[in-house]
């Protein structure tokens, strides 16, 4: 199932209604006049206001109705009352309706049809109080529950409904304007509750979850260009900038599906789980943890359960995306701790135990230096990097960690290398490298033989692992190998102190 145009449409609306007070003033007049700019950006014709009535330093606003249309559908979406109450002390309190309904509709994923979807903001004691100068500006949130409900989305024969709410909200934000706008925030939910509810009547699927995240912590500082002087397309080259993340605390999620009559019912859980981005015109740059993920899965038609489990997993990823002179940072990670299945599960794999159920191990961390020619984030350069040679060149690359264990055996290796991109001869089409690369085994030798017994590795091929094995690795142990791989300034390739090429 696709989002269209109009879905997307109605999510910068729910942005608007979150975010935009947080441009507001020290006046109530002026903070309705900051909702009003940023209302602008929906057209002259997409936003019509009801009514307008200032009394005794409050000044009140009733039935804001969005309206957007174009090829694609159409998004409706109406603000009942907000009300601005300065009170005196040079801050404004703001509160608005507790339902704030939005309807889209447009094309069906499969081409046949409409989609159409009924949703609505539904909170609970929602108050934000502004205050500071027009410079820099503070603002305060908290609220109850604040939750983002689909009521009805119906796309051809698929019908879903769902819920997403956070409790217990406190925020703030501080704001400063001036040739940009940077705003910093800190948001609290005590907890998170998901619900949603899919019913495909095409294929026959039905899926229902429900879910608990105890707790969530976020922050951000975000700067961000003027409307008027910029464009979607160009947004990161005029300026967009952004770093933060949250943490969250434990999570547990329960599944149903039903396919065709056939029921599959599983519960997945963690201890916890850290984010953090950046992002700019010169680079981006993502990391993630969870830990004490656990997804058990049963059906009858499923012998036993099937339980998962990893004791952490992660991904990092740092990443330029502008010209340079100088060659900057890249990096790339990949964490999975101690991923474990359950007994049943390995003796139909290995009914006899012929090899070690033991969890298994992937750590990846590899970072280094390079530039680029062209800047990613400006379209036009982007576009014209299919017609241009490679983007960029590589300076430098640092294997930091890997570590592979599965079945009883276990790689370990780290290393570093250069490359002199003046000298594209020495390995033909290839930047000069120069450095080298340490890696120790340990139960290799028996996992082969292992698999052998079990015919699932062939005998030609055993031989040509071992002959492999011993070109390039030195036993310094009971089945426990290393191997130094090497390339010296002058190109040769070396392993173990012997030259290869």
């Amino acid at each position: 199932m696709r989002f269209s145009t109009p879905l997307a449409s109605a999510v910068s609306v729910l942005a608007l209604v979150s975010g935009s007070a947080a441009v507001a003033q020290v006046s109530a007049q002026e903070v309705w006049d900051n909702w009003k700019g940023n209302l602008g950006l929906y057209g002259s014709d997409g936003v019509t206001i009801g009514s307008e009535s200032y009394d005794g330093g409050v000044l009140t606003v009733s039935d804001i109705v969005i309206s957007i249309s174009d090829a694609e559908g159409s998004v409706n979406a109406t603000l009942p009352l907000v009300t601005f109450t300065e009170q005196g002390d040079g801050t404004v309190r703001v509160t608005m309706s507790e339902e704030f309904p939005i309807s889209a509709t447009g094309p069906a994923s499969d081409g046949m049809g409409e989609m159409s979807v009924e949703m609505a903001v539904r909170q609970t004691g929602l108050e934000m109080v502004v205050g500071g100068t027009a410079a820099e500006m503070t603002y305060d949130i908290t609220a109850q529950r604040y939750a983002l409900d689909i009521d009805n989305l119906s796309d051809g024969g698929v019908t879903v409904s769902g819920s997403l709410a956070l409790n217990d909200v406190a925020g703030s934000y501080v704001i400063a304007t001036s040739d940009m706008q940077t705003i910093a925030y800190e948001i609290d939910a005590a907890a998170i509750e998901l619900g949603l509810s899919i019913d495909d009547q095409i294929e026959g699927v039905t899926v229902g979850l429900e879910g608990m995240i105890d707790g969530i912590a976020s922050s951000a500082t975000l700067v961000l260009p003027l409307p008027e002087n910029t464009t979607p397309e160009t947004v990161l080259m005029d300026g967009l900038a952004a770093e933060g993340g949250y943490t969250l605390g434990a999570a547990s999620l329960s599944f149903d599906l039903n396919q065709q009559g056939l029921p599959v019912t599983g519960t997945l859980v963690t201890s916890g789980s850290e984010l953090g981005f950046v992002a700019s015109a010169e680079g981006v740059g993502y990391t993630t943890t969870t830990s004490g993920l656990v997804i058990e899965g049963s059906s009858p038609m499923m012998p036993f359960p099937v339980r998962v489990s990893l004791a952490e997993y992660g991904l990092d990823l740092l990443m330029p995306l502008s010209a340079t002179e100088d060659p900057v940072d890249f990096a790339f990670g990949i964490n999975l701790t101690d991923l474990a299945i359950n007994e049943e599960v390995w003796a139909m794999i290995d009914p006899a135990s012929m090899f070690s159920h033991d969890p298994a191990t992937l750590i990846l961390d590899l970072t280094g230096t390079a530039r680029l020619f062209v800047d990613l984030a400006d379209p036009e350069q982007a576009a014209e990097m299919a017609m241009m040679g490679p983007p960029g060149e590589i300076h430098s690359l640092s294997l930091n960690d890997l570590t592979l264990a599965i079945a009883g055996a276990q790689i370990t290796g780290a290393g570093a290398f250069t490359f002199d991109n003046s000298d594209m001869m020495t390995i033909p089409g290839v930047p000069r490298p120069e450095g080298k690369l340490d890696l120790q085994a340990n139960g290799v030798n028996q996992l082969i033989d292992t698999l052998t017994a079990m015919g699932l590795l062939p005998q030609e091929q055993v031989m040509g692992a071992r002959m492999m094995l011993g070109l390039f690795t030195v036993p310094v142990g009971d089945d426990q190998l290393t191997s130094t791989l090497e390339i010296n300034a002058e190109g040769h390739i070396l392993a173990n102190g012997q030259r290869l090429q």
